[in-house]
């Protein structure tokens, strides 16, 4: 496939759509933070601002219904067999962004002006959601940092070979680095919209880059994906 082609089937799927306006959003606030910084004039600095809010307002649109996939991604993970503890962290954070995308909706229609109510209110109790799936994603990660580290202990002694390096070990599952990057990354970030921390731009512009490419992988690379998920 070229590259053309690949950009296509890129930008055909709702979910590459949405990582690009991911990065766009993100990435326009580290470079506003940044032209900021340098001294660049304010006509400029205002227009990354422009640009950050009006990326963030068409991912919204572009998750309209996603509540709905969360739902059915939660009922499959219901009926999967083998590991309980994967199976179960799996429908706990799908559970919790059904909720996170419900409320997204709410945000959604305030924003482009459909009823007025506390934008901020909701924001931070969207990020309560958004923690929270977090912090079932992390767990995840490390189980299966633990687990992978673990059983490639056991076959390397098994089969009585040289030990491996943690990075060797840790790297026969790309797709599980990926995706604890992408956490690790956003994690700070729904903590300083609930105002818990505070994060300048540019740190939370970098962190959102950050995880939004390490998000965009999986799409153009679909064997990167965590499965399952």
């Amino acid at each position: 496939m070229d590259v053309v082609s690949a950009i296509v089937k890129y930008n055909q799927q709702t979910l590459g759509r949405d990582k690009l306006c991911r990065t766009i959003q993100y990435g326009s606030r580290l470079t506003g933070y940044v032209m900021e910084r340098v001294g660049f004039s304010k006509d400029l600095v205002e227009n990354a601002k422009k640009l950050d809010k009006h990326a963030s307002t068409s991912r919204k649109i572009f998750r309209l219904g996603k509540s709905m996939d969360m739902y059915v991604g939660f009922v499959r993970a219901s009926k999967m067999s083998g590991d309980n503890v994967v199976r179960v962290l799996i429908m706990c954070r799908r559970v919790t962004y059904i909720l996170y995308y419900l409320v997204d909706h709410v945000t959604w229609a305030d924003r482009v002006g459909l009823f007025k109510s506390d934008s901020k209110a909701w924001s931070k109790f969207q990020s309560k959601f958004w923690l929270i799936a977090l912090i079932f994603g992390v767990l995840r990660n490390i189980y299966d940092l633990l687990n992978l580290l673990n059983v490639s202990k056991e076959r390397v002694d098994g089969e009585k070979v040289k030990e491996k390096s943690i990075v060797q070990k840790v790297m026969k599952r790309p797709d599980v680095v990926l995706d604890t990057v992408k956490n690790s990354a956003d994690f700070l970030l729904p903590l300083n919209v609930m105002g818990i921390i505070q994060l300048s731009t540019g740190v939370s512009g970098l962190l959102g880059l950050i995880s939004s490419i390490a998000g965009a992988v999986p799409i153009w690379y679909p064997e990167l994906k965590l499965k399952p998920s």
